[in-house]
């Protein structure tokens, strides 16, 4: 349930500009407050109180409000009417549908004879209402009353009450009796569905409460401006263990350990306009770790440094920070980076030297097979077994290619006429 805060007095205070130095009028109703606090805080000049249609169940936090010219408090929970016998200036008071009990309202009643300036007042809606002697005996009581549920006092009523108030005081306590007797007779029964109790405006309230928030929360989804949660920044370890190296603001960086061999100087280049507050610079021997407005900015450190010794300072030009941070042991790492060798010198590059084309395979030279008396084998000779052989022997062309020069060709490649073929005998 709500709460009656500062921050919620200002904001129903927009009529005056959210001042509440000098705020005279509030409407605070339908607001499902459970308490009144925080307004002789700071609201000290009220005039006129709007709390309508809550569910407070007592009058607290009024007395100092002075200036108070006009409370309403119709349709709350409350009991018993207290607390305002400070309220100096109080003329008008709303008490419509209330929980004022005849058993109380002896009493209410005379914690109201205080409010001298009040004169106009509403009781109707509540328990004691229902007694017949209920405004003859207010009216009897409070003199300076001129009008009671809206309605005017004549001098005659007033007159005619004072002469029935002993009278009025029996019965009253006669009815108190019996509304005790009657509470107890009910008391552990349960209460009829429907019925007008406090318990059920509280059940009620609640209800329309969480139909309010879901409401509001759908429309802030809708709209876009509901709260996001609050952003978790990383650790400085991920999960291997390992020191996280990350630039989440996409800041411009740059870490120097070669101009001074005895610190290393990092610079982050963030906006020039921001804070110092918004800044959290850890240096640690391995890792320098900045945060800017939740964004985190780590790196891990060549070289183990010093964080008591560092140094850290911003521009005043461009608003970059600048880390300082000397190394723990400067002549360690000097005499490491002079026994590293020296990278060999680069040499332009070389034009390849033509290769040998390669040679094709499969193709082959069939010319002059017929002319060359050394590629027939058994020509002119006798062949005992009347079986003439032949004997061809392929040419490569690659072989030709290796040579460098071509065979001369054959000057006829055709077949002679005058020599009959070649037949074997049966």
């Amino acid at each position: 349930m709500p709460r009656l805060t500062e921050e919620l007095i200002r904001k129903r205070s927009e009529h005056n500009d959210g001042v509440l130095a000098d705020l005279e009028e509030v409407a605070l109703h339908q607001q499902e407050l459970e308490k009144i606090e925080s307004l002789e805080a700071c609201c000290r000049h009220i005039k006129i109180l709007l709390l309508q249609n809550n569910i407070i169940p007592k009058m607290e936090g009024l007395s100092k409000l002075r200036e108070l010219d006009y409370l309403n408090l119709a349709l709350n929970n409350i009991s018993k009417i207290e607390g305002i016998e400070g309220c100096e200036s109080l003329k008008k008071l709303d008490m419509t549908v209330n929980f004022v009990g005849v058993e109380e309202l002896e009493e209410s009643v005379y914690n109201l004879k205080a409010n001298i300036l009040l004169e106009d007042l509403y009781l109707t809606g509540n328990p004691c209402a229902d007694w017949s002697g209920c405004r003859p005996y207010v009216v009897a009581h409070l003199p300076q009353l001129k009008q009671l549920d809206g309605k005017l006092i004549l001098p005659a009523e007033r007159i005619k009450a004072r002469q029935q108030l002993p009278r009025l005081q029996q019965e009253l306590e006669a009815e108190v009796q019996k509304s005790l007797r009657k509470k107890a007779a009910e008391a552990g029964r349960p209460v009829s569905e429907g019925a007008y109790t406090k318990e059920s405006r509280n059940e009620m309230y609640l209800e329309m409460a969480a139909q309010k928030e879901e409401k509001d929360k759908n429309e802030r989804r809708r709209m876009g401006t509901e709260p996001k949660e609050p952003r978790q920044v990383p650790g400085v370890y991920n999960a291997r263990g390992e020191i996280r190296q990350c630039n989440e603001g996409k800041y411009d960086f740059d870490i120097d350990d070669d101009s001074d061999p005895t610190k290393i100087i990092f610079e982050l280049a963030v906006p020039k306009y921001l804070d110092t507050s918004a800044l959290d610079v850890d240096v640690n021997p391995l890792y320098v770790r900045c945060v800017v407005r939740e964004k985190v900015t780590q790196l891990k450190l060549p070289a183990e440094v010093c964080p008591d010794a560092c140094k850290v300072q911003r521009s005043r030009i461009t608003g970059s920070l600048r880390i300082e941070m000397p190394l723990a042991d400067p002549g360690r790492v000097r005499n490491r980076a002079s026994r590293q060798p020296e990278p060999p010198e680069l040499q332009p590059l070389q034009a390849e030297a033509p290769r040998a084309p390669k040679q094709v395979k499969g193709a082959v030279s069939l010319q002059g097979i017929y002319k060359d008396p050394r590629k027939v084998s058994g020509r002119g000779r006798g062949n005992s077994g009347g079986e003439l052989l032949r004997e061809v022997r392929t040419t490569r062309a690659g072989d030709e290619g290796a040579s460098g020069r071509r065979a001369p060709a054959a000057e006829d490649d055709e077949d002679d006429d005058g020599i009959p073929p070649l037949l074997a005998r049966t």
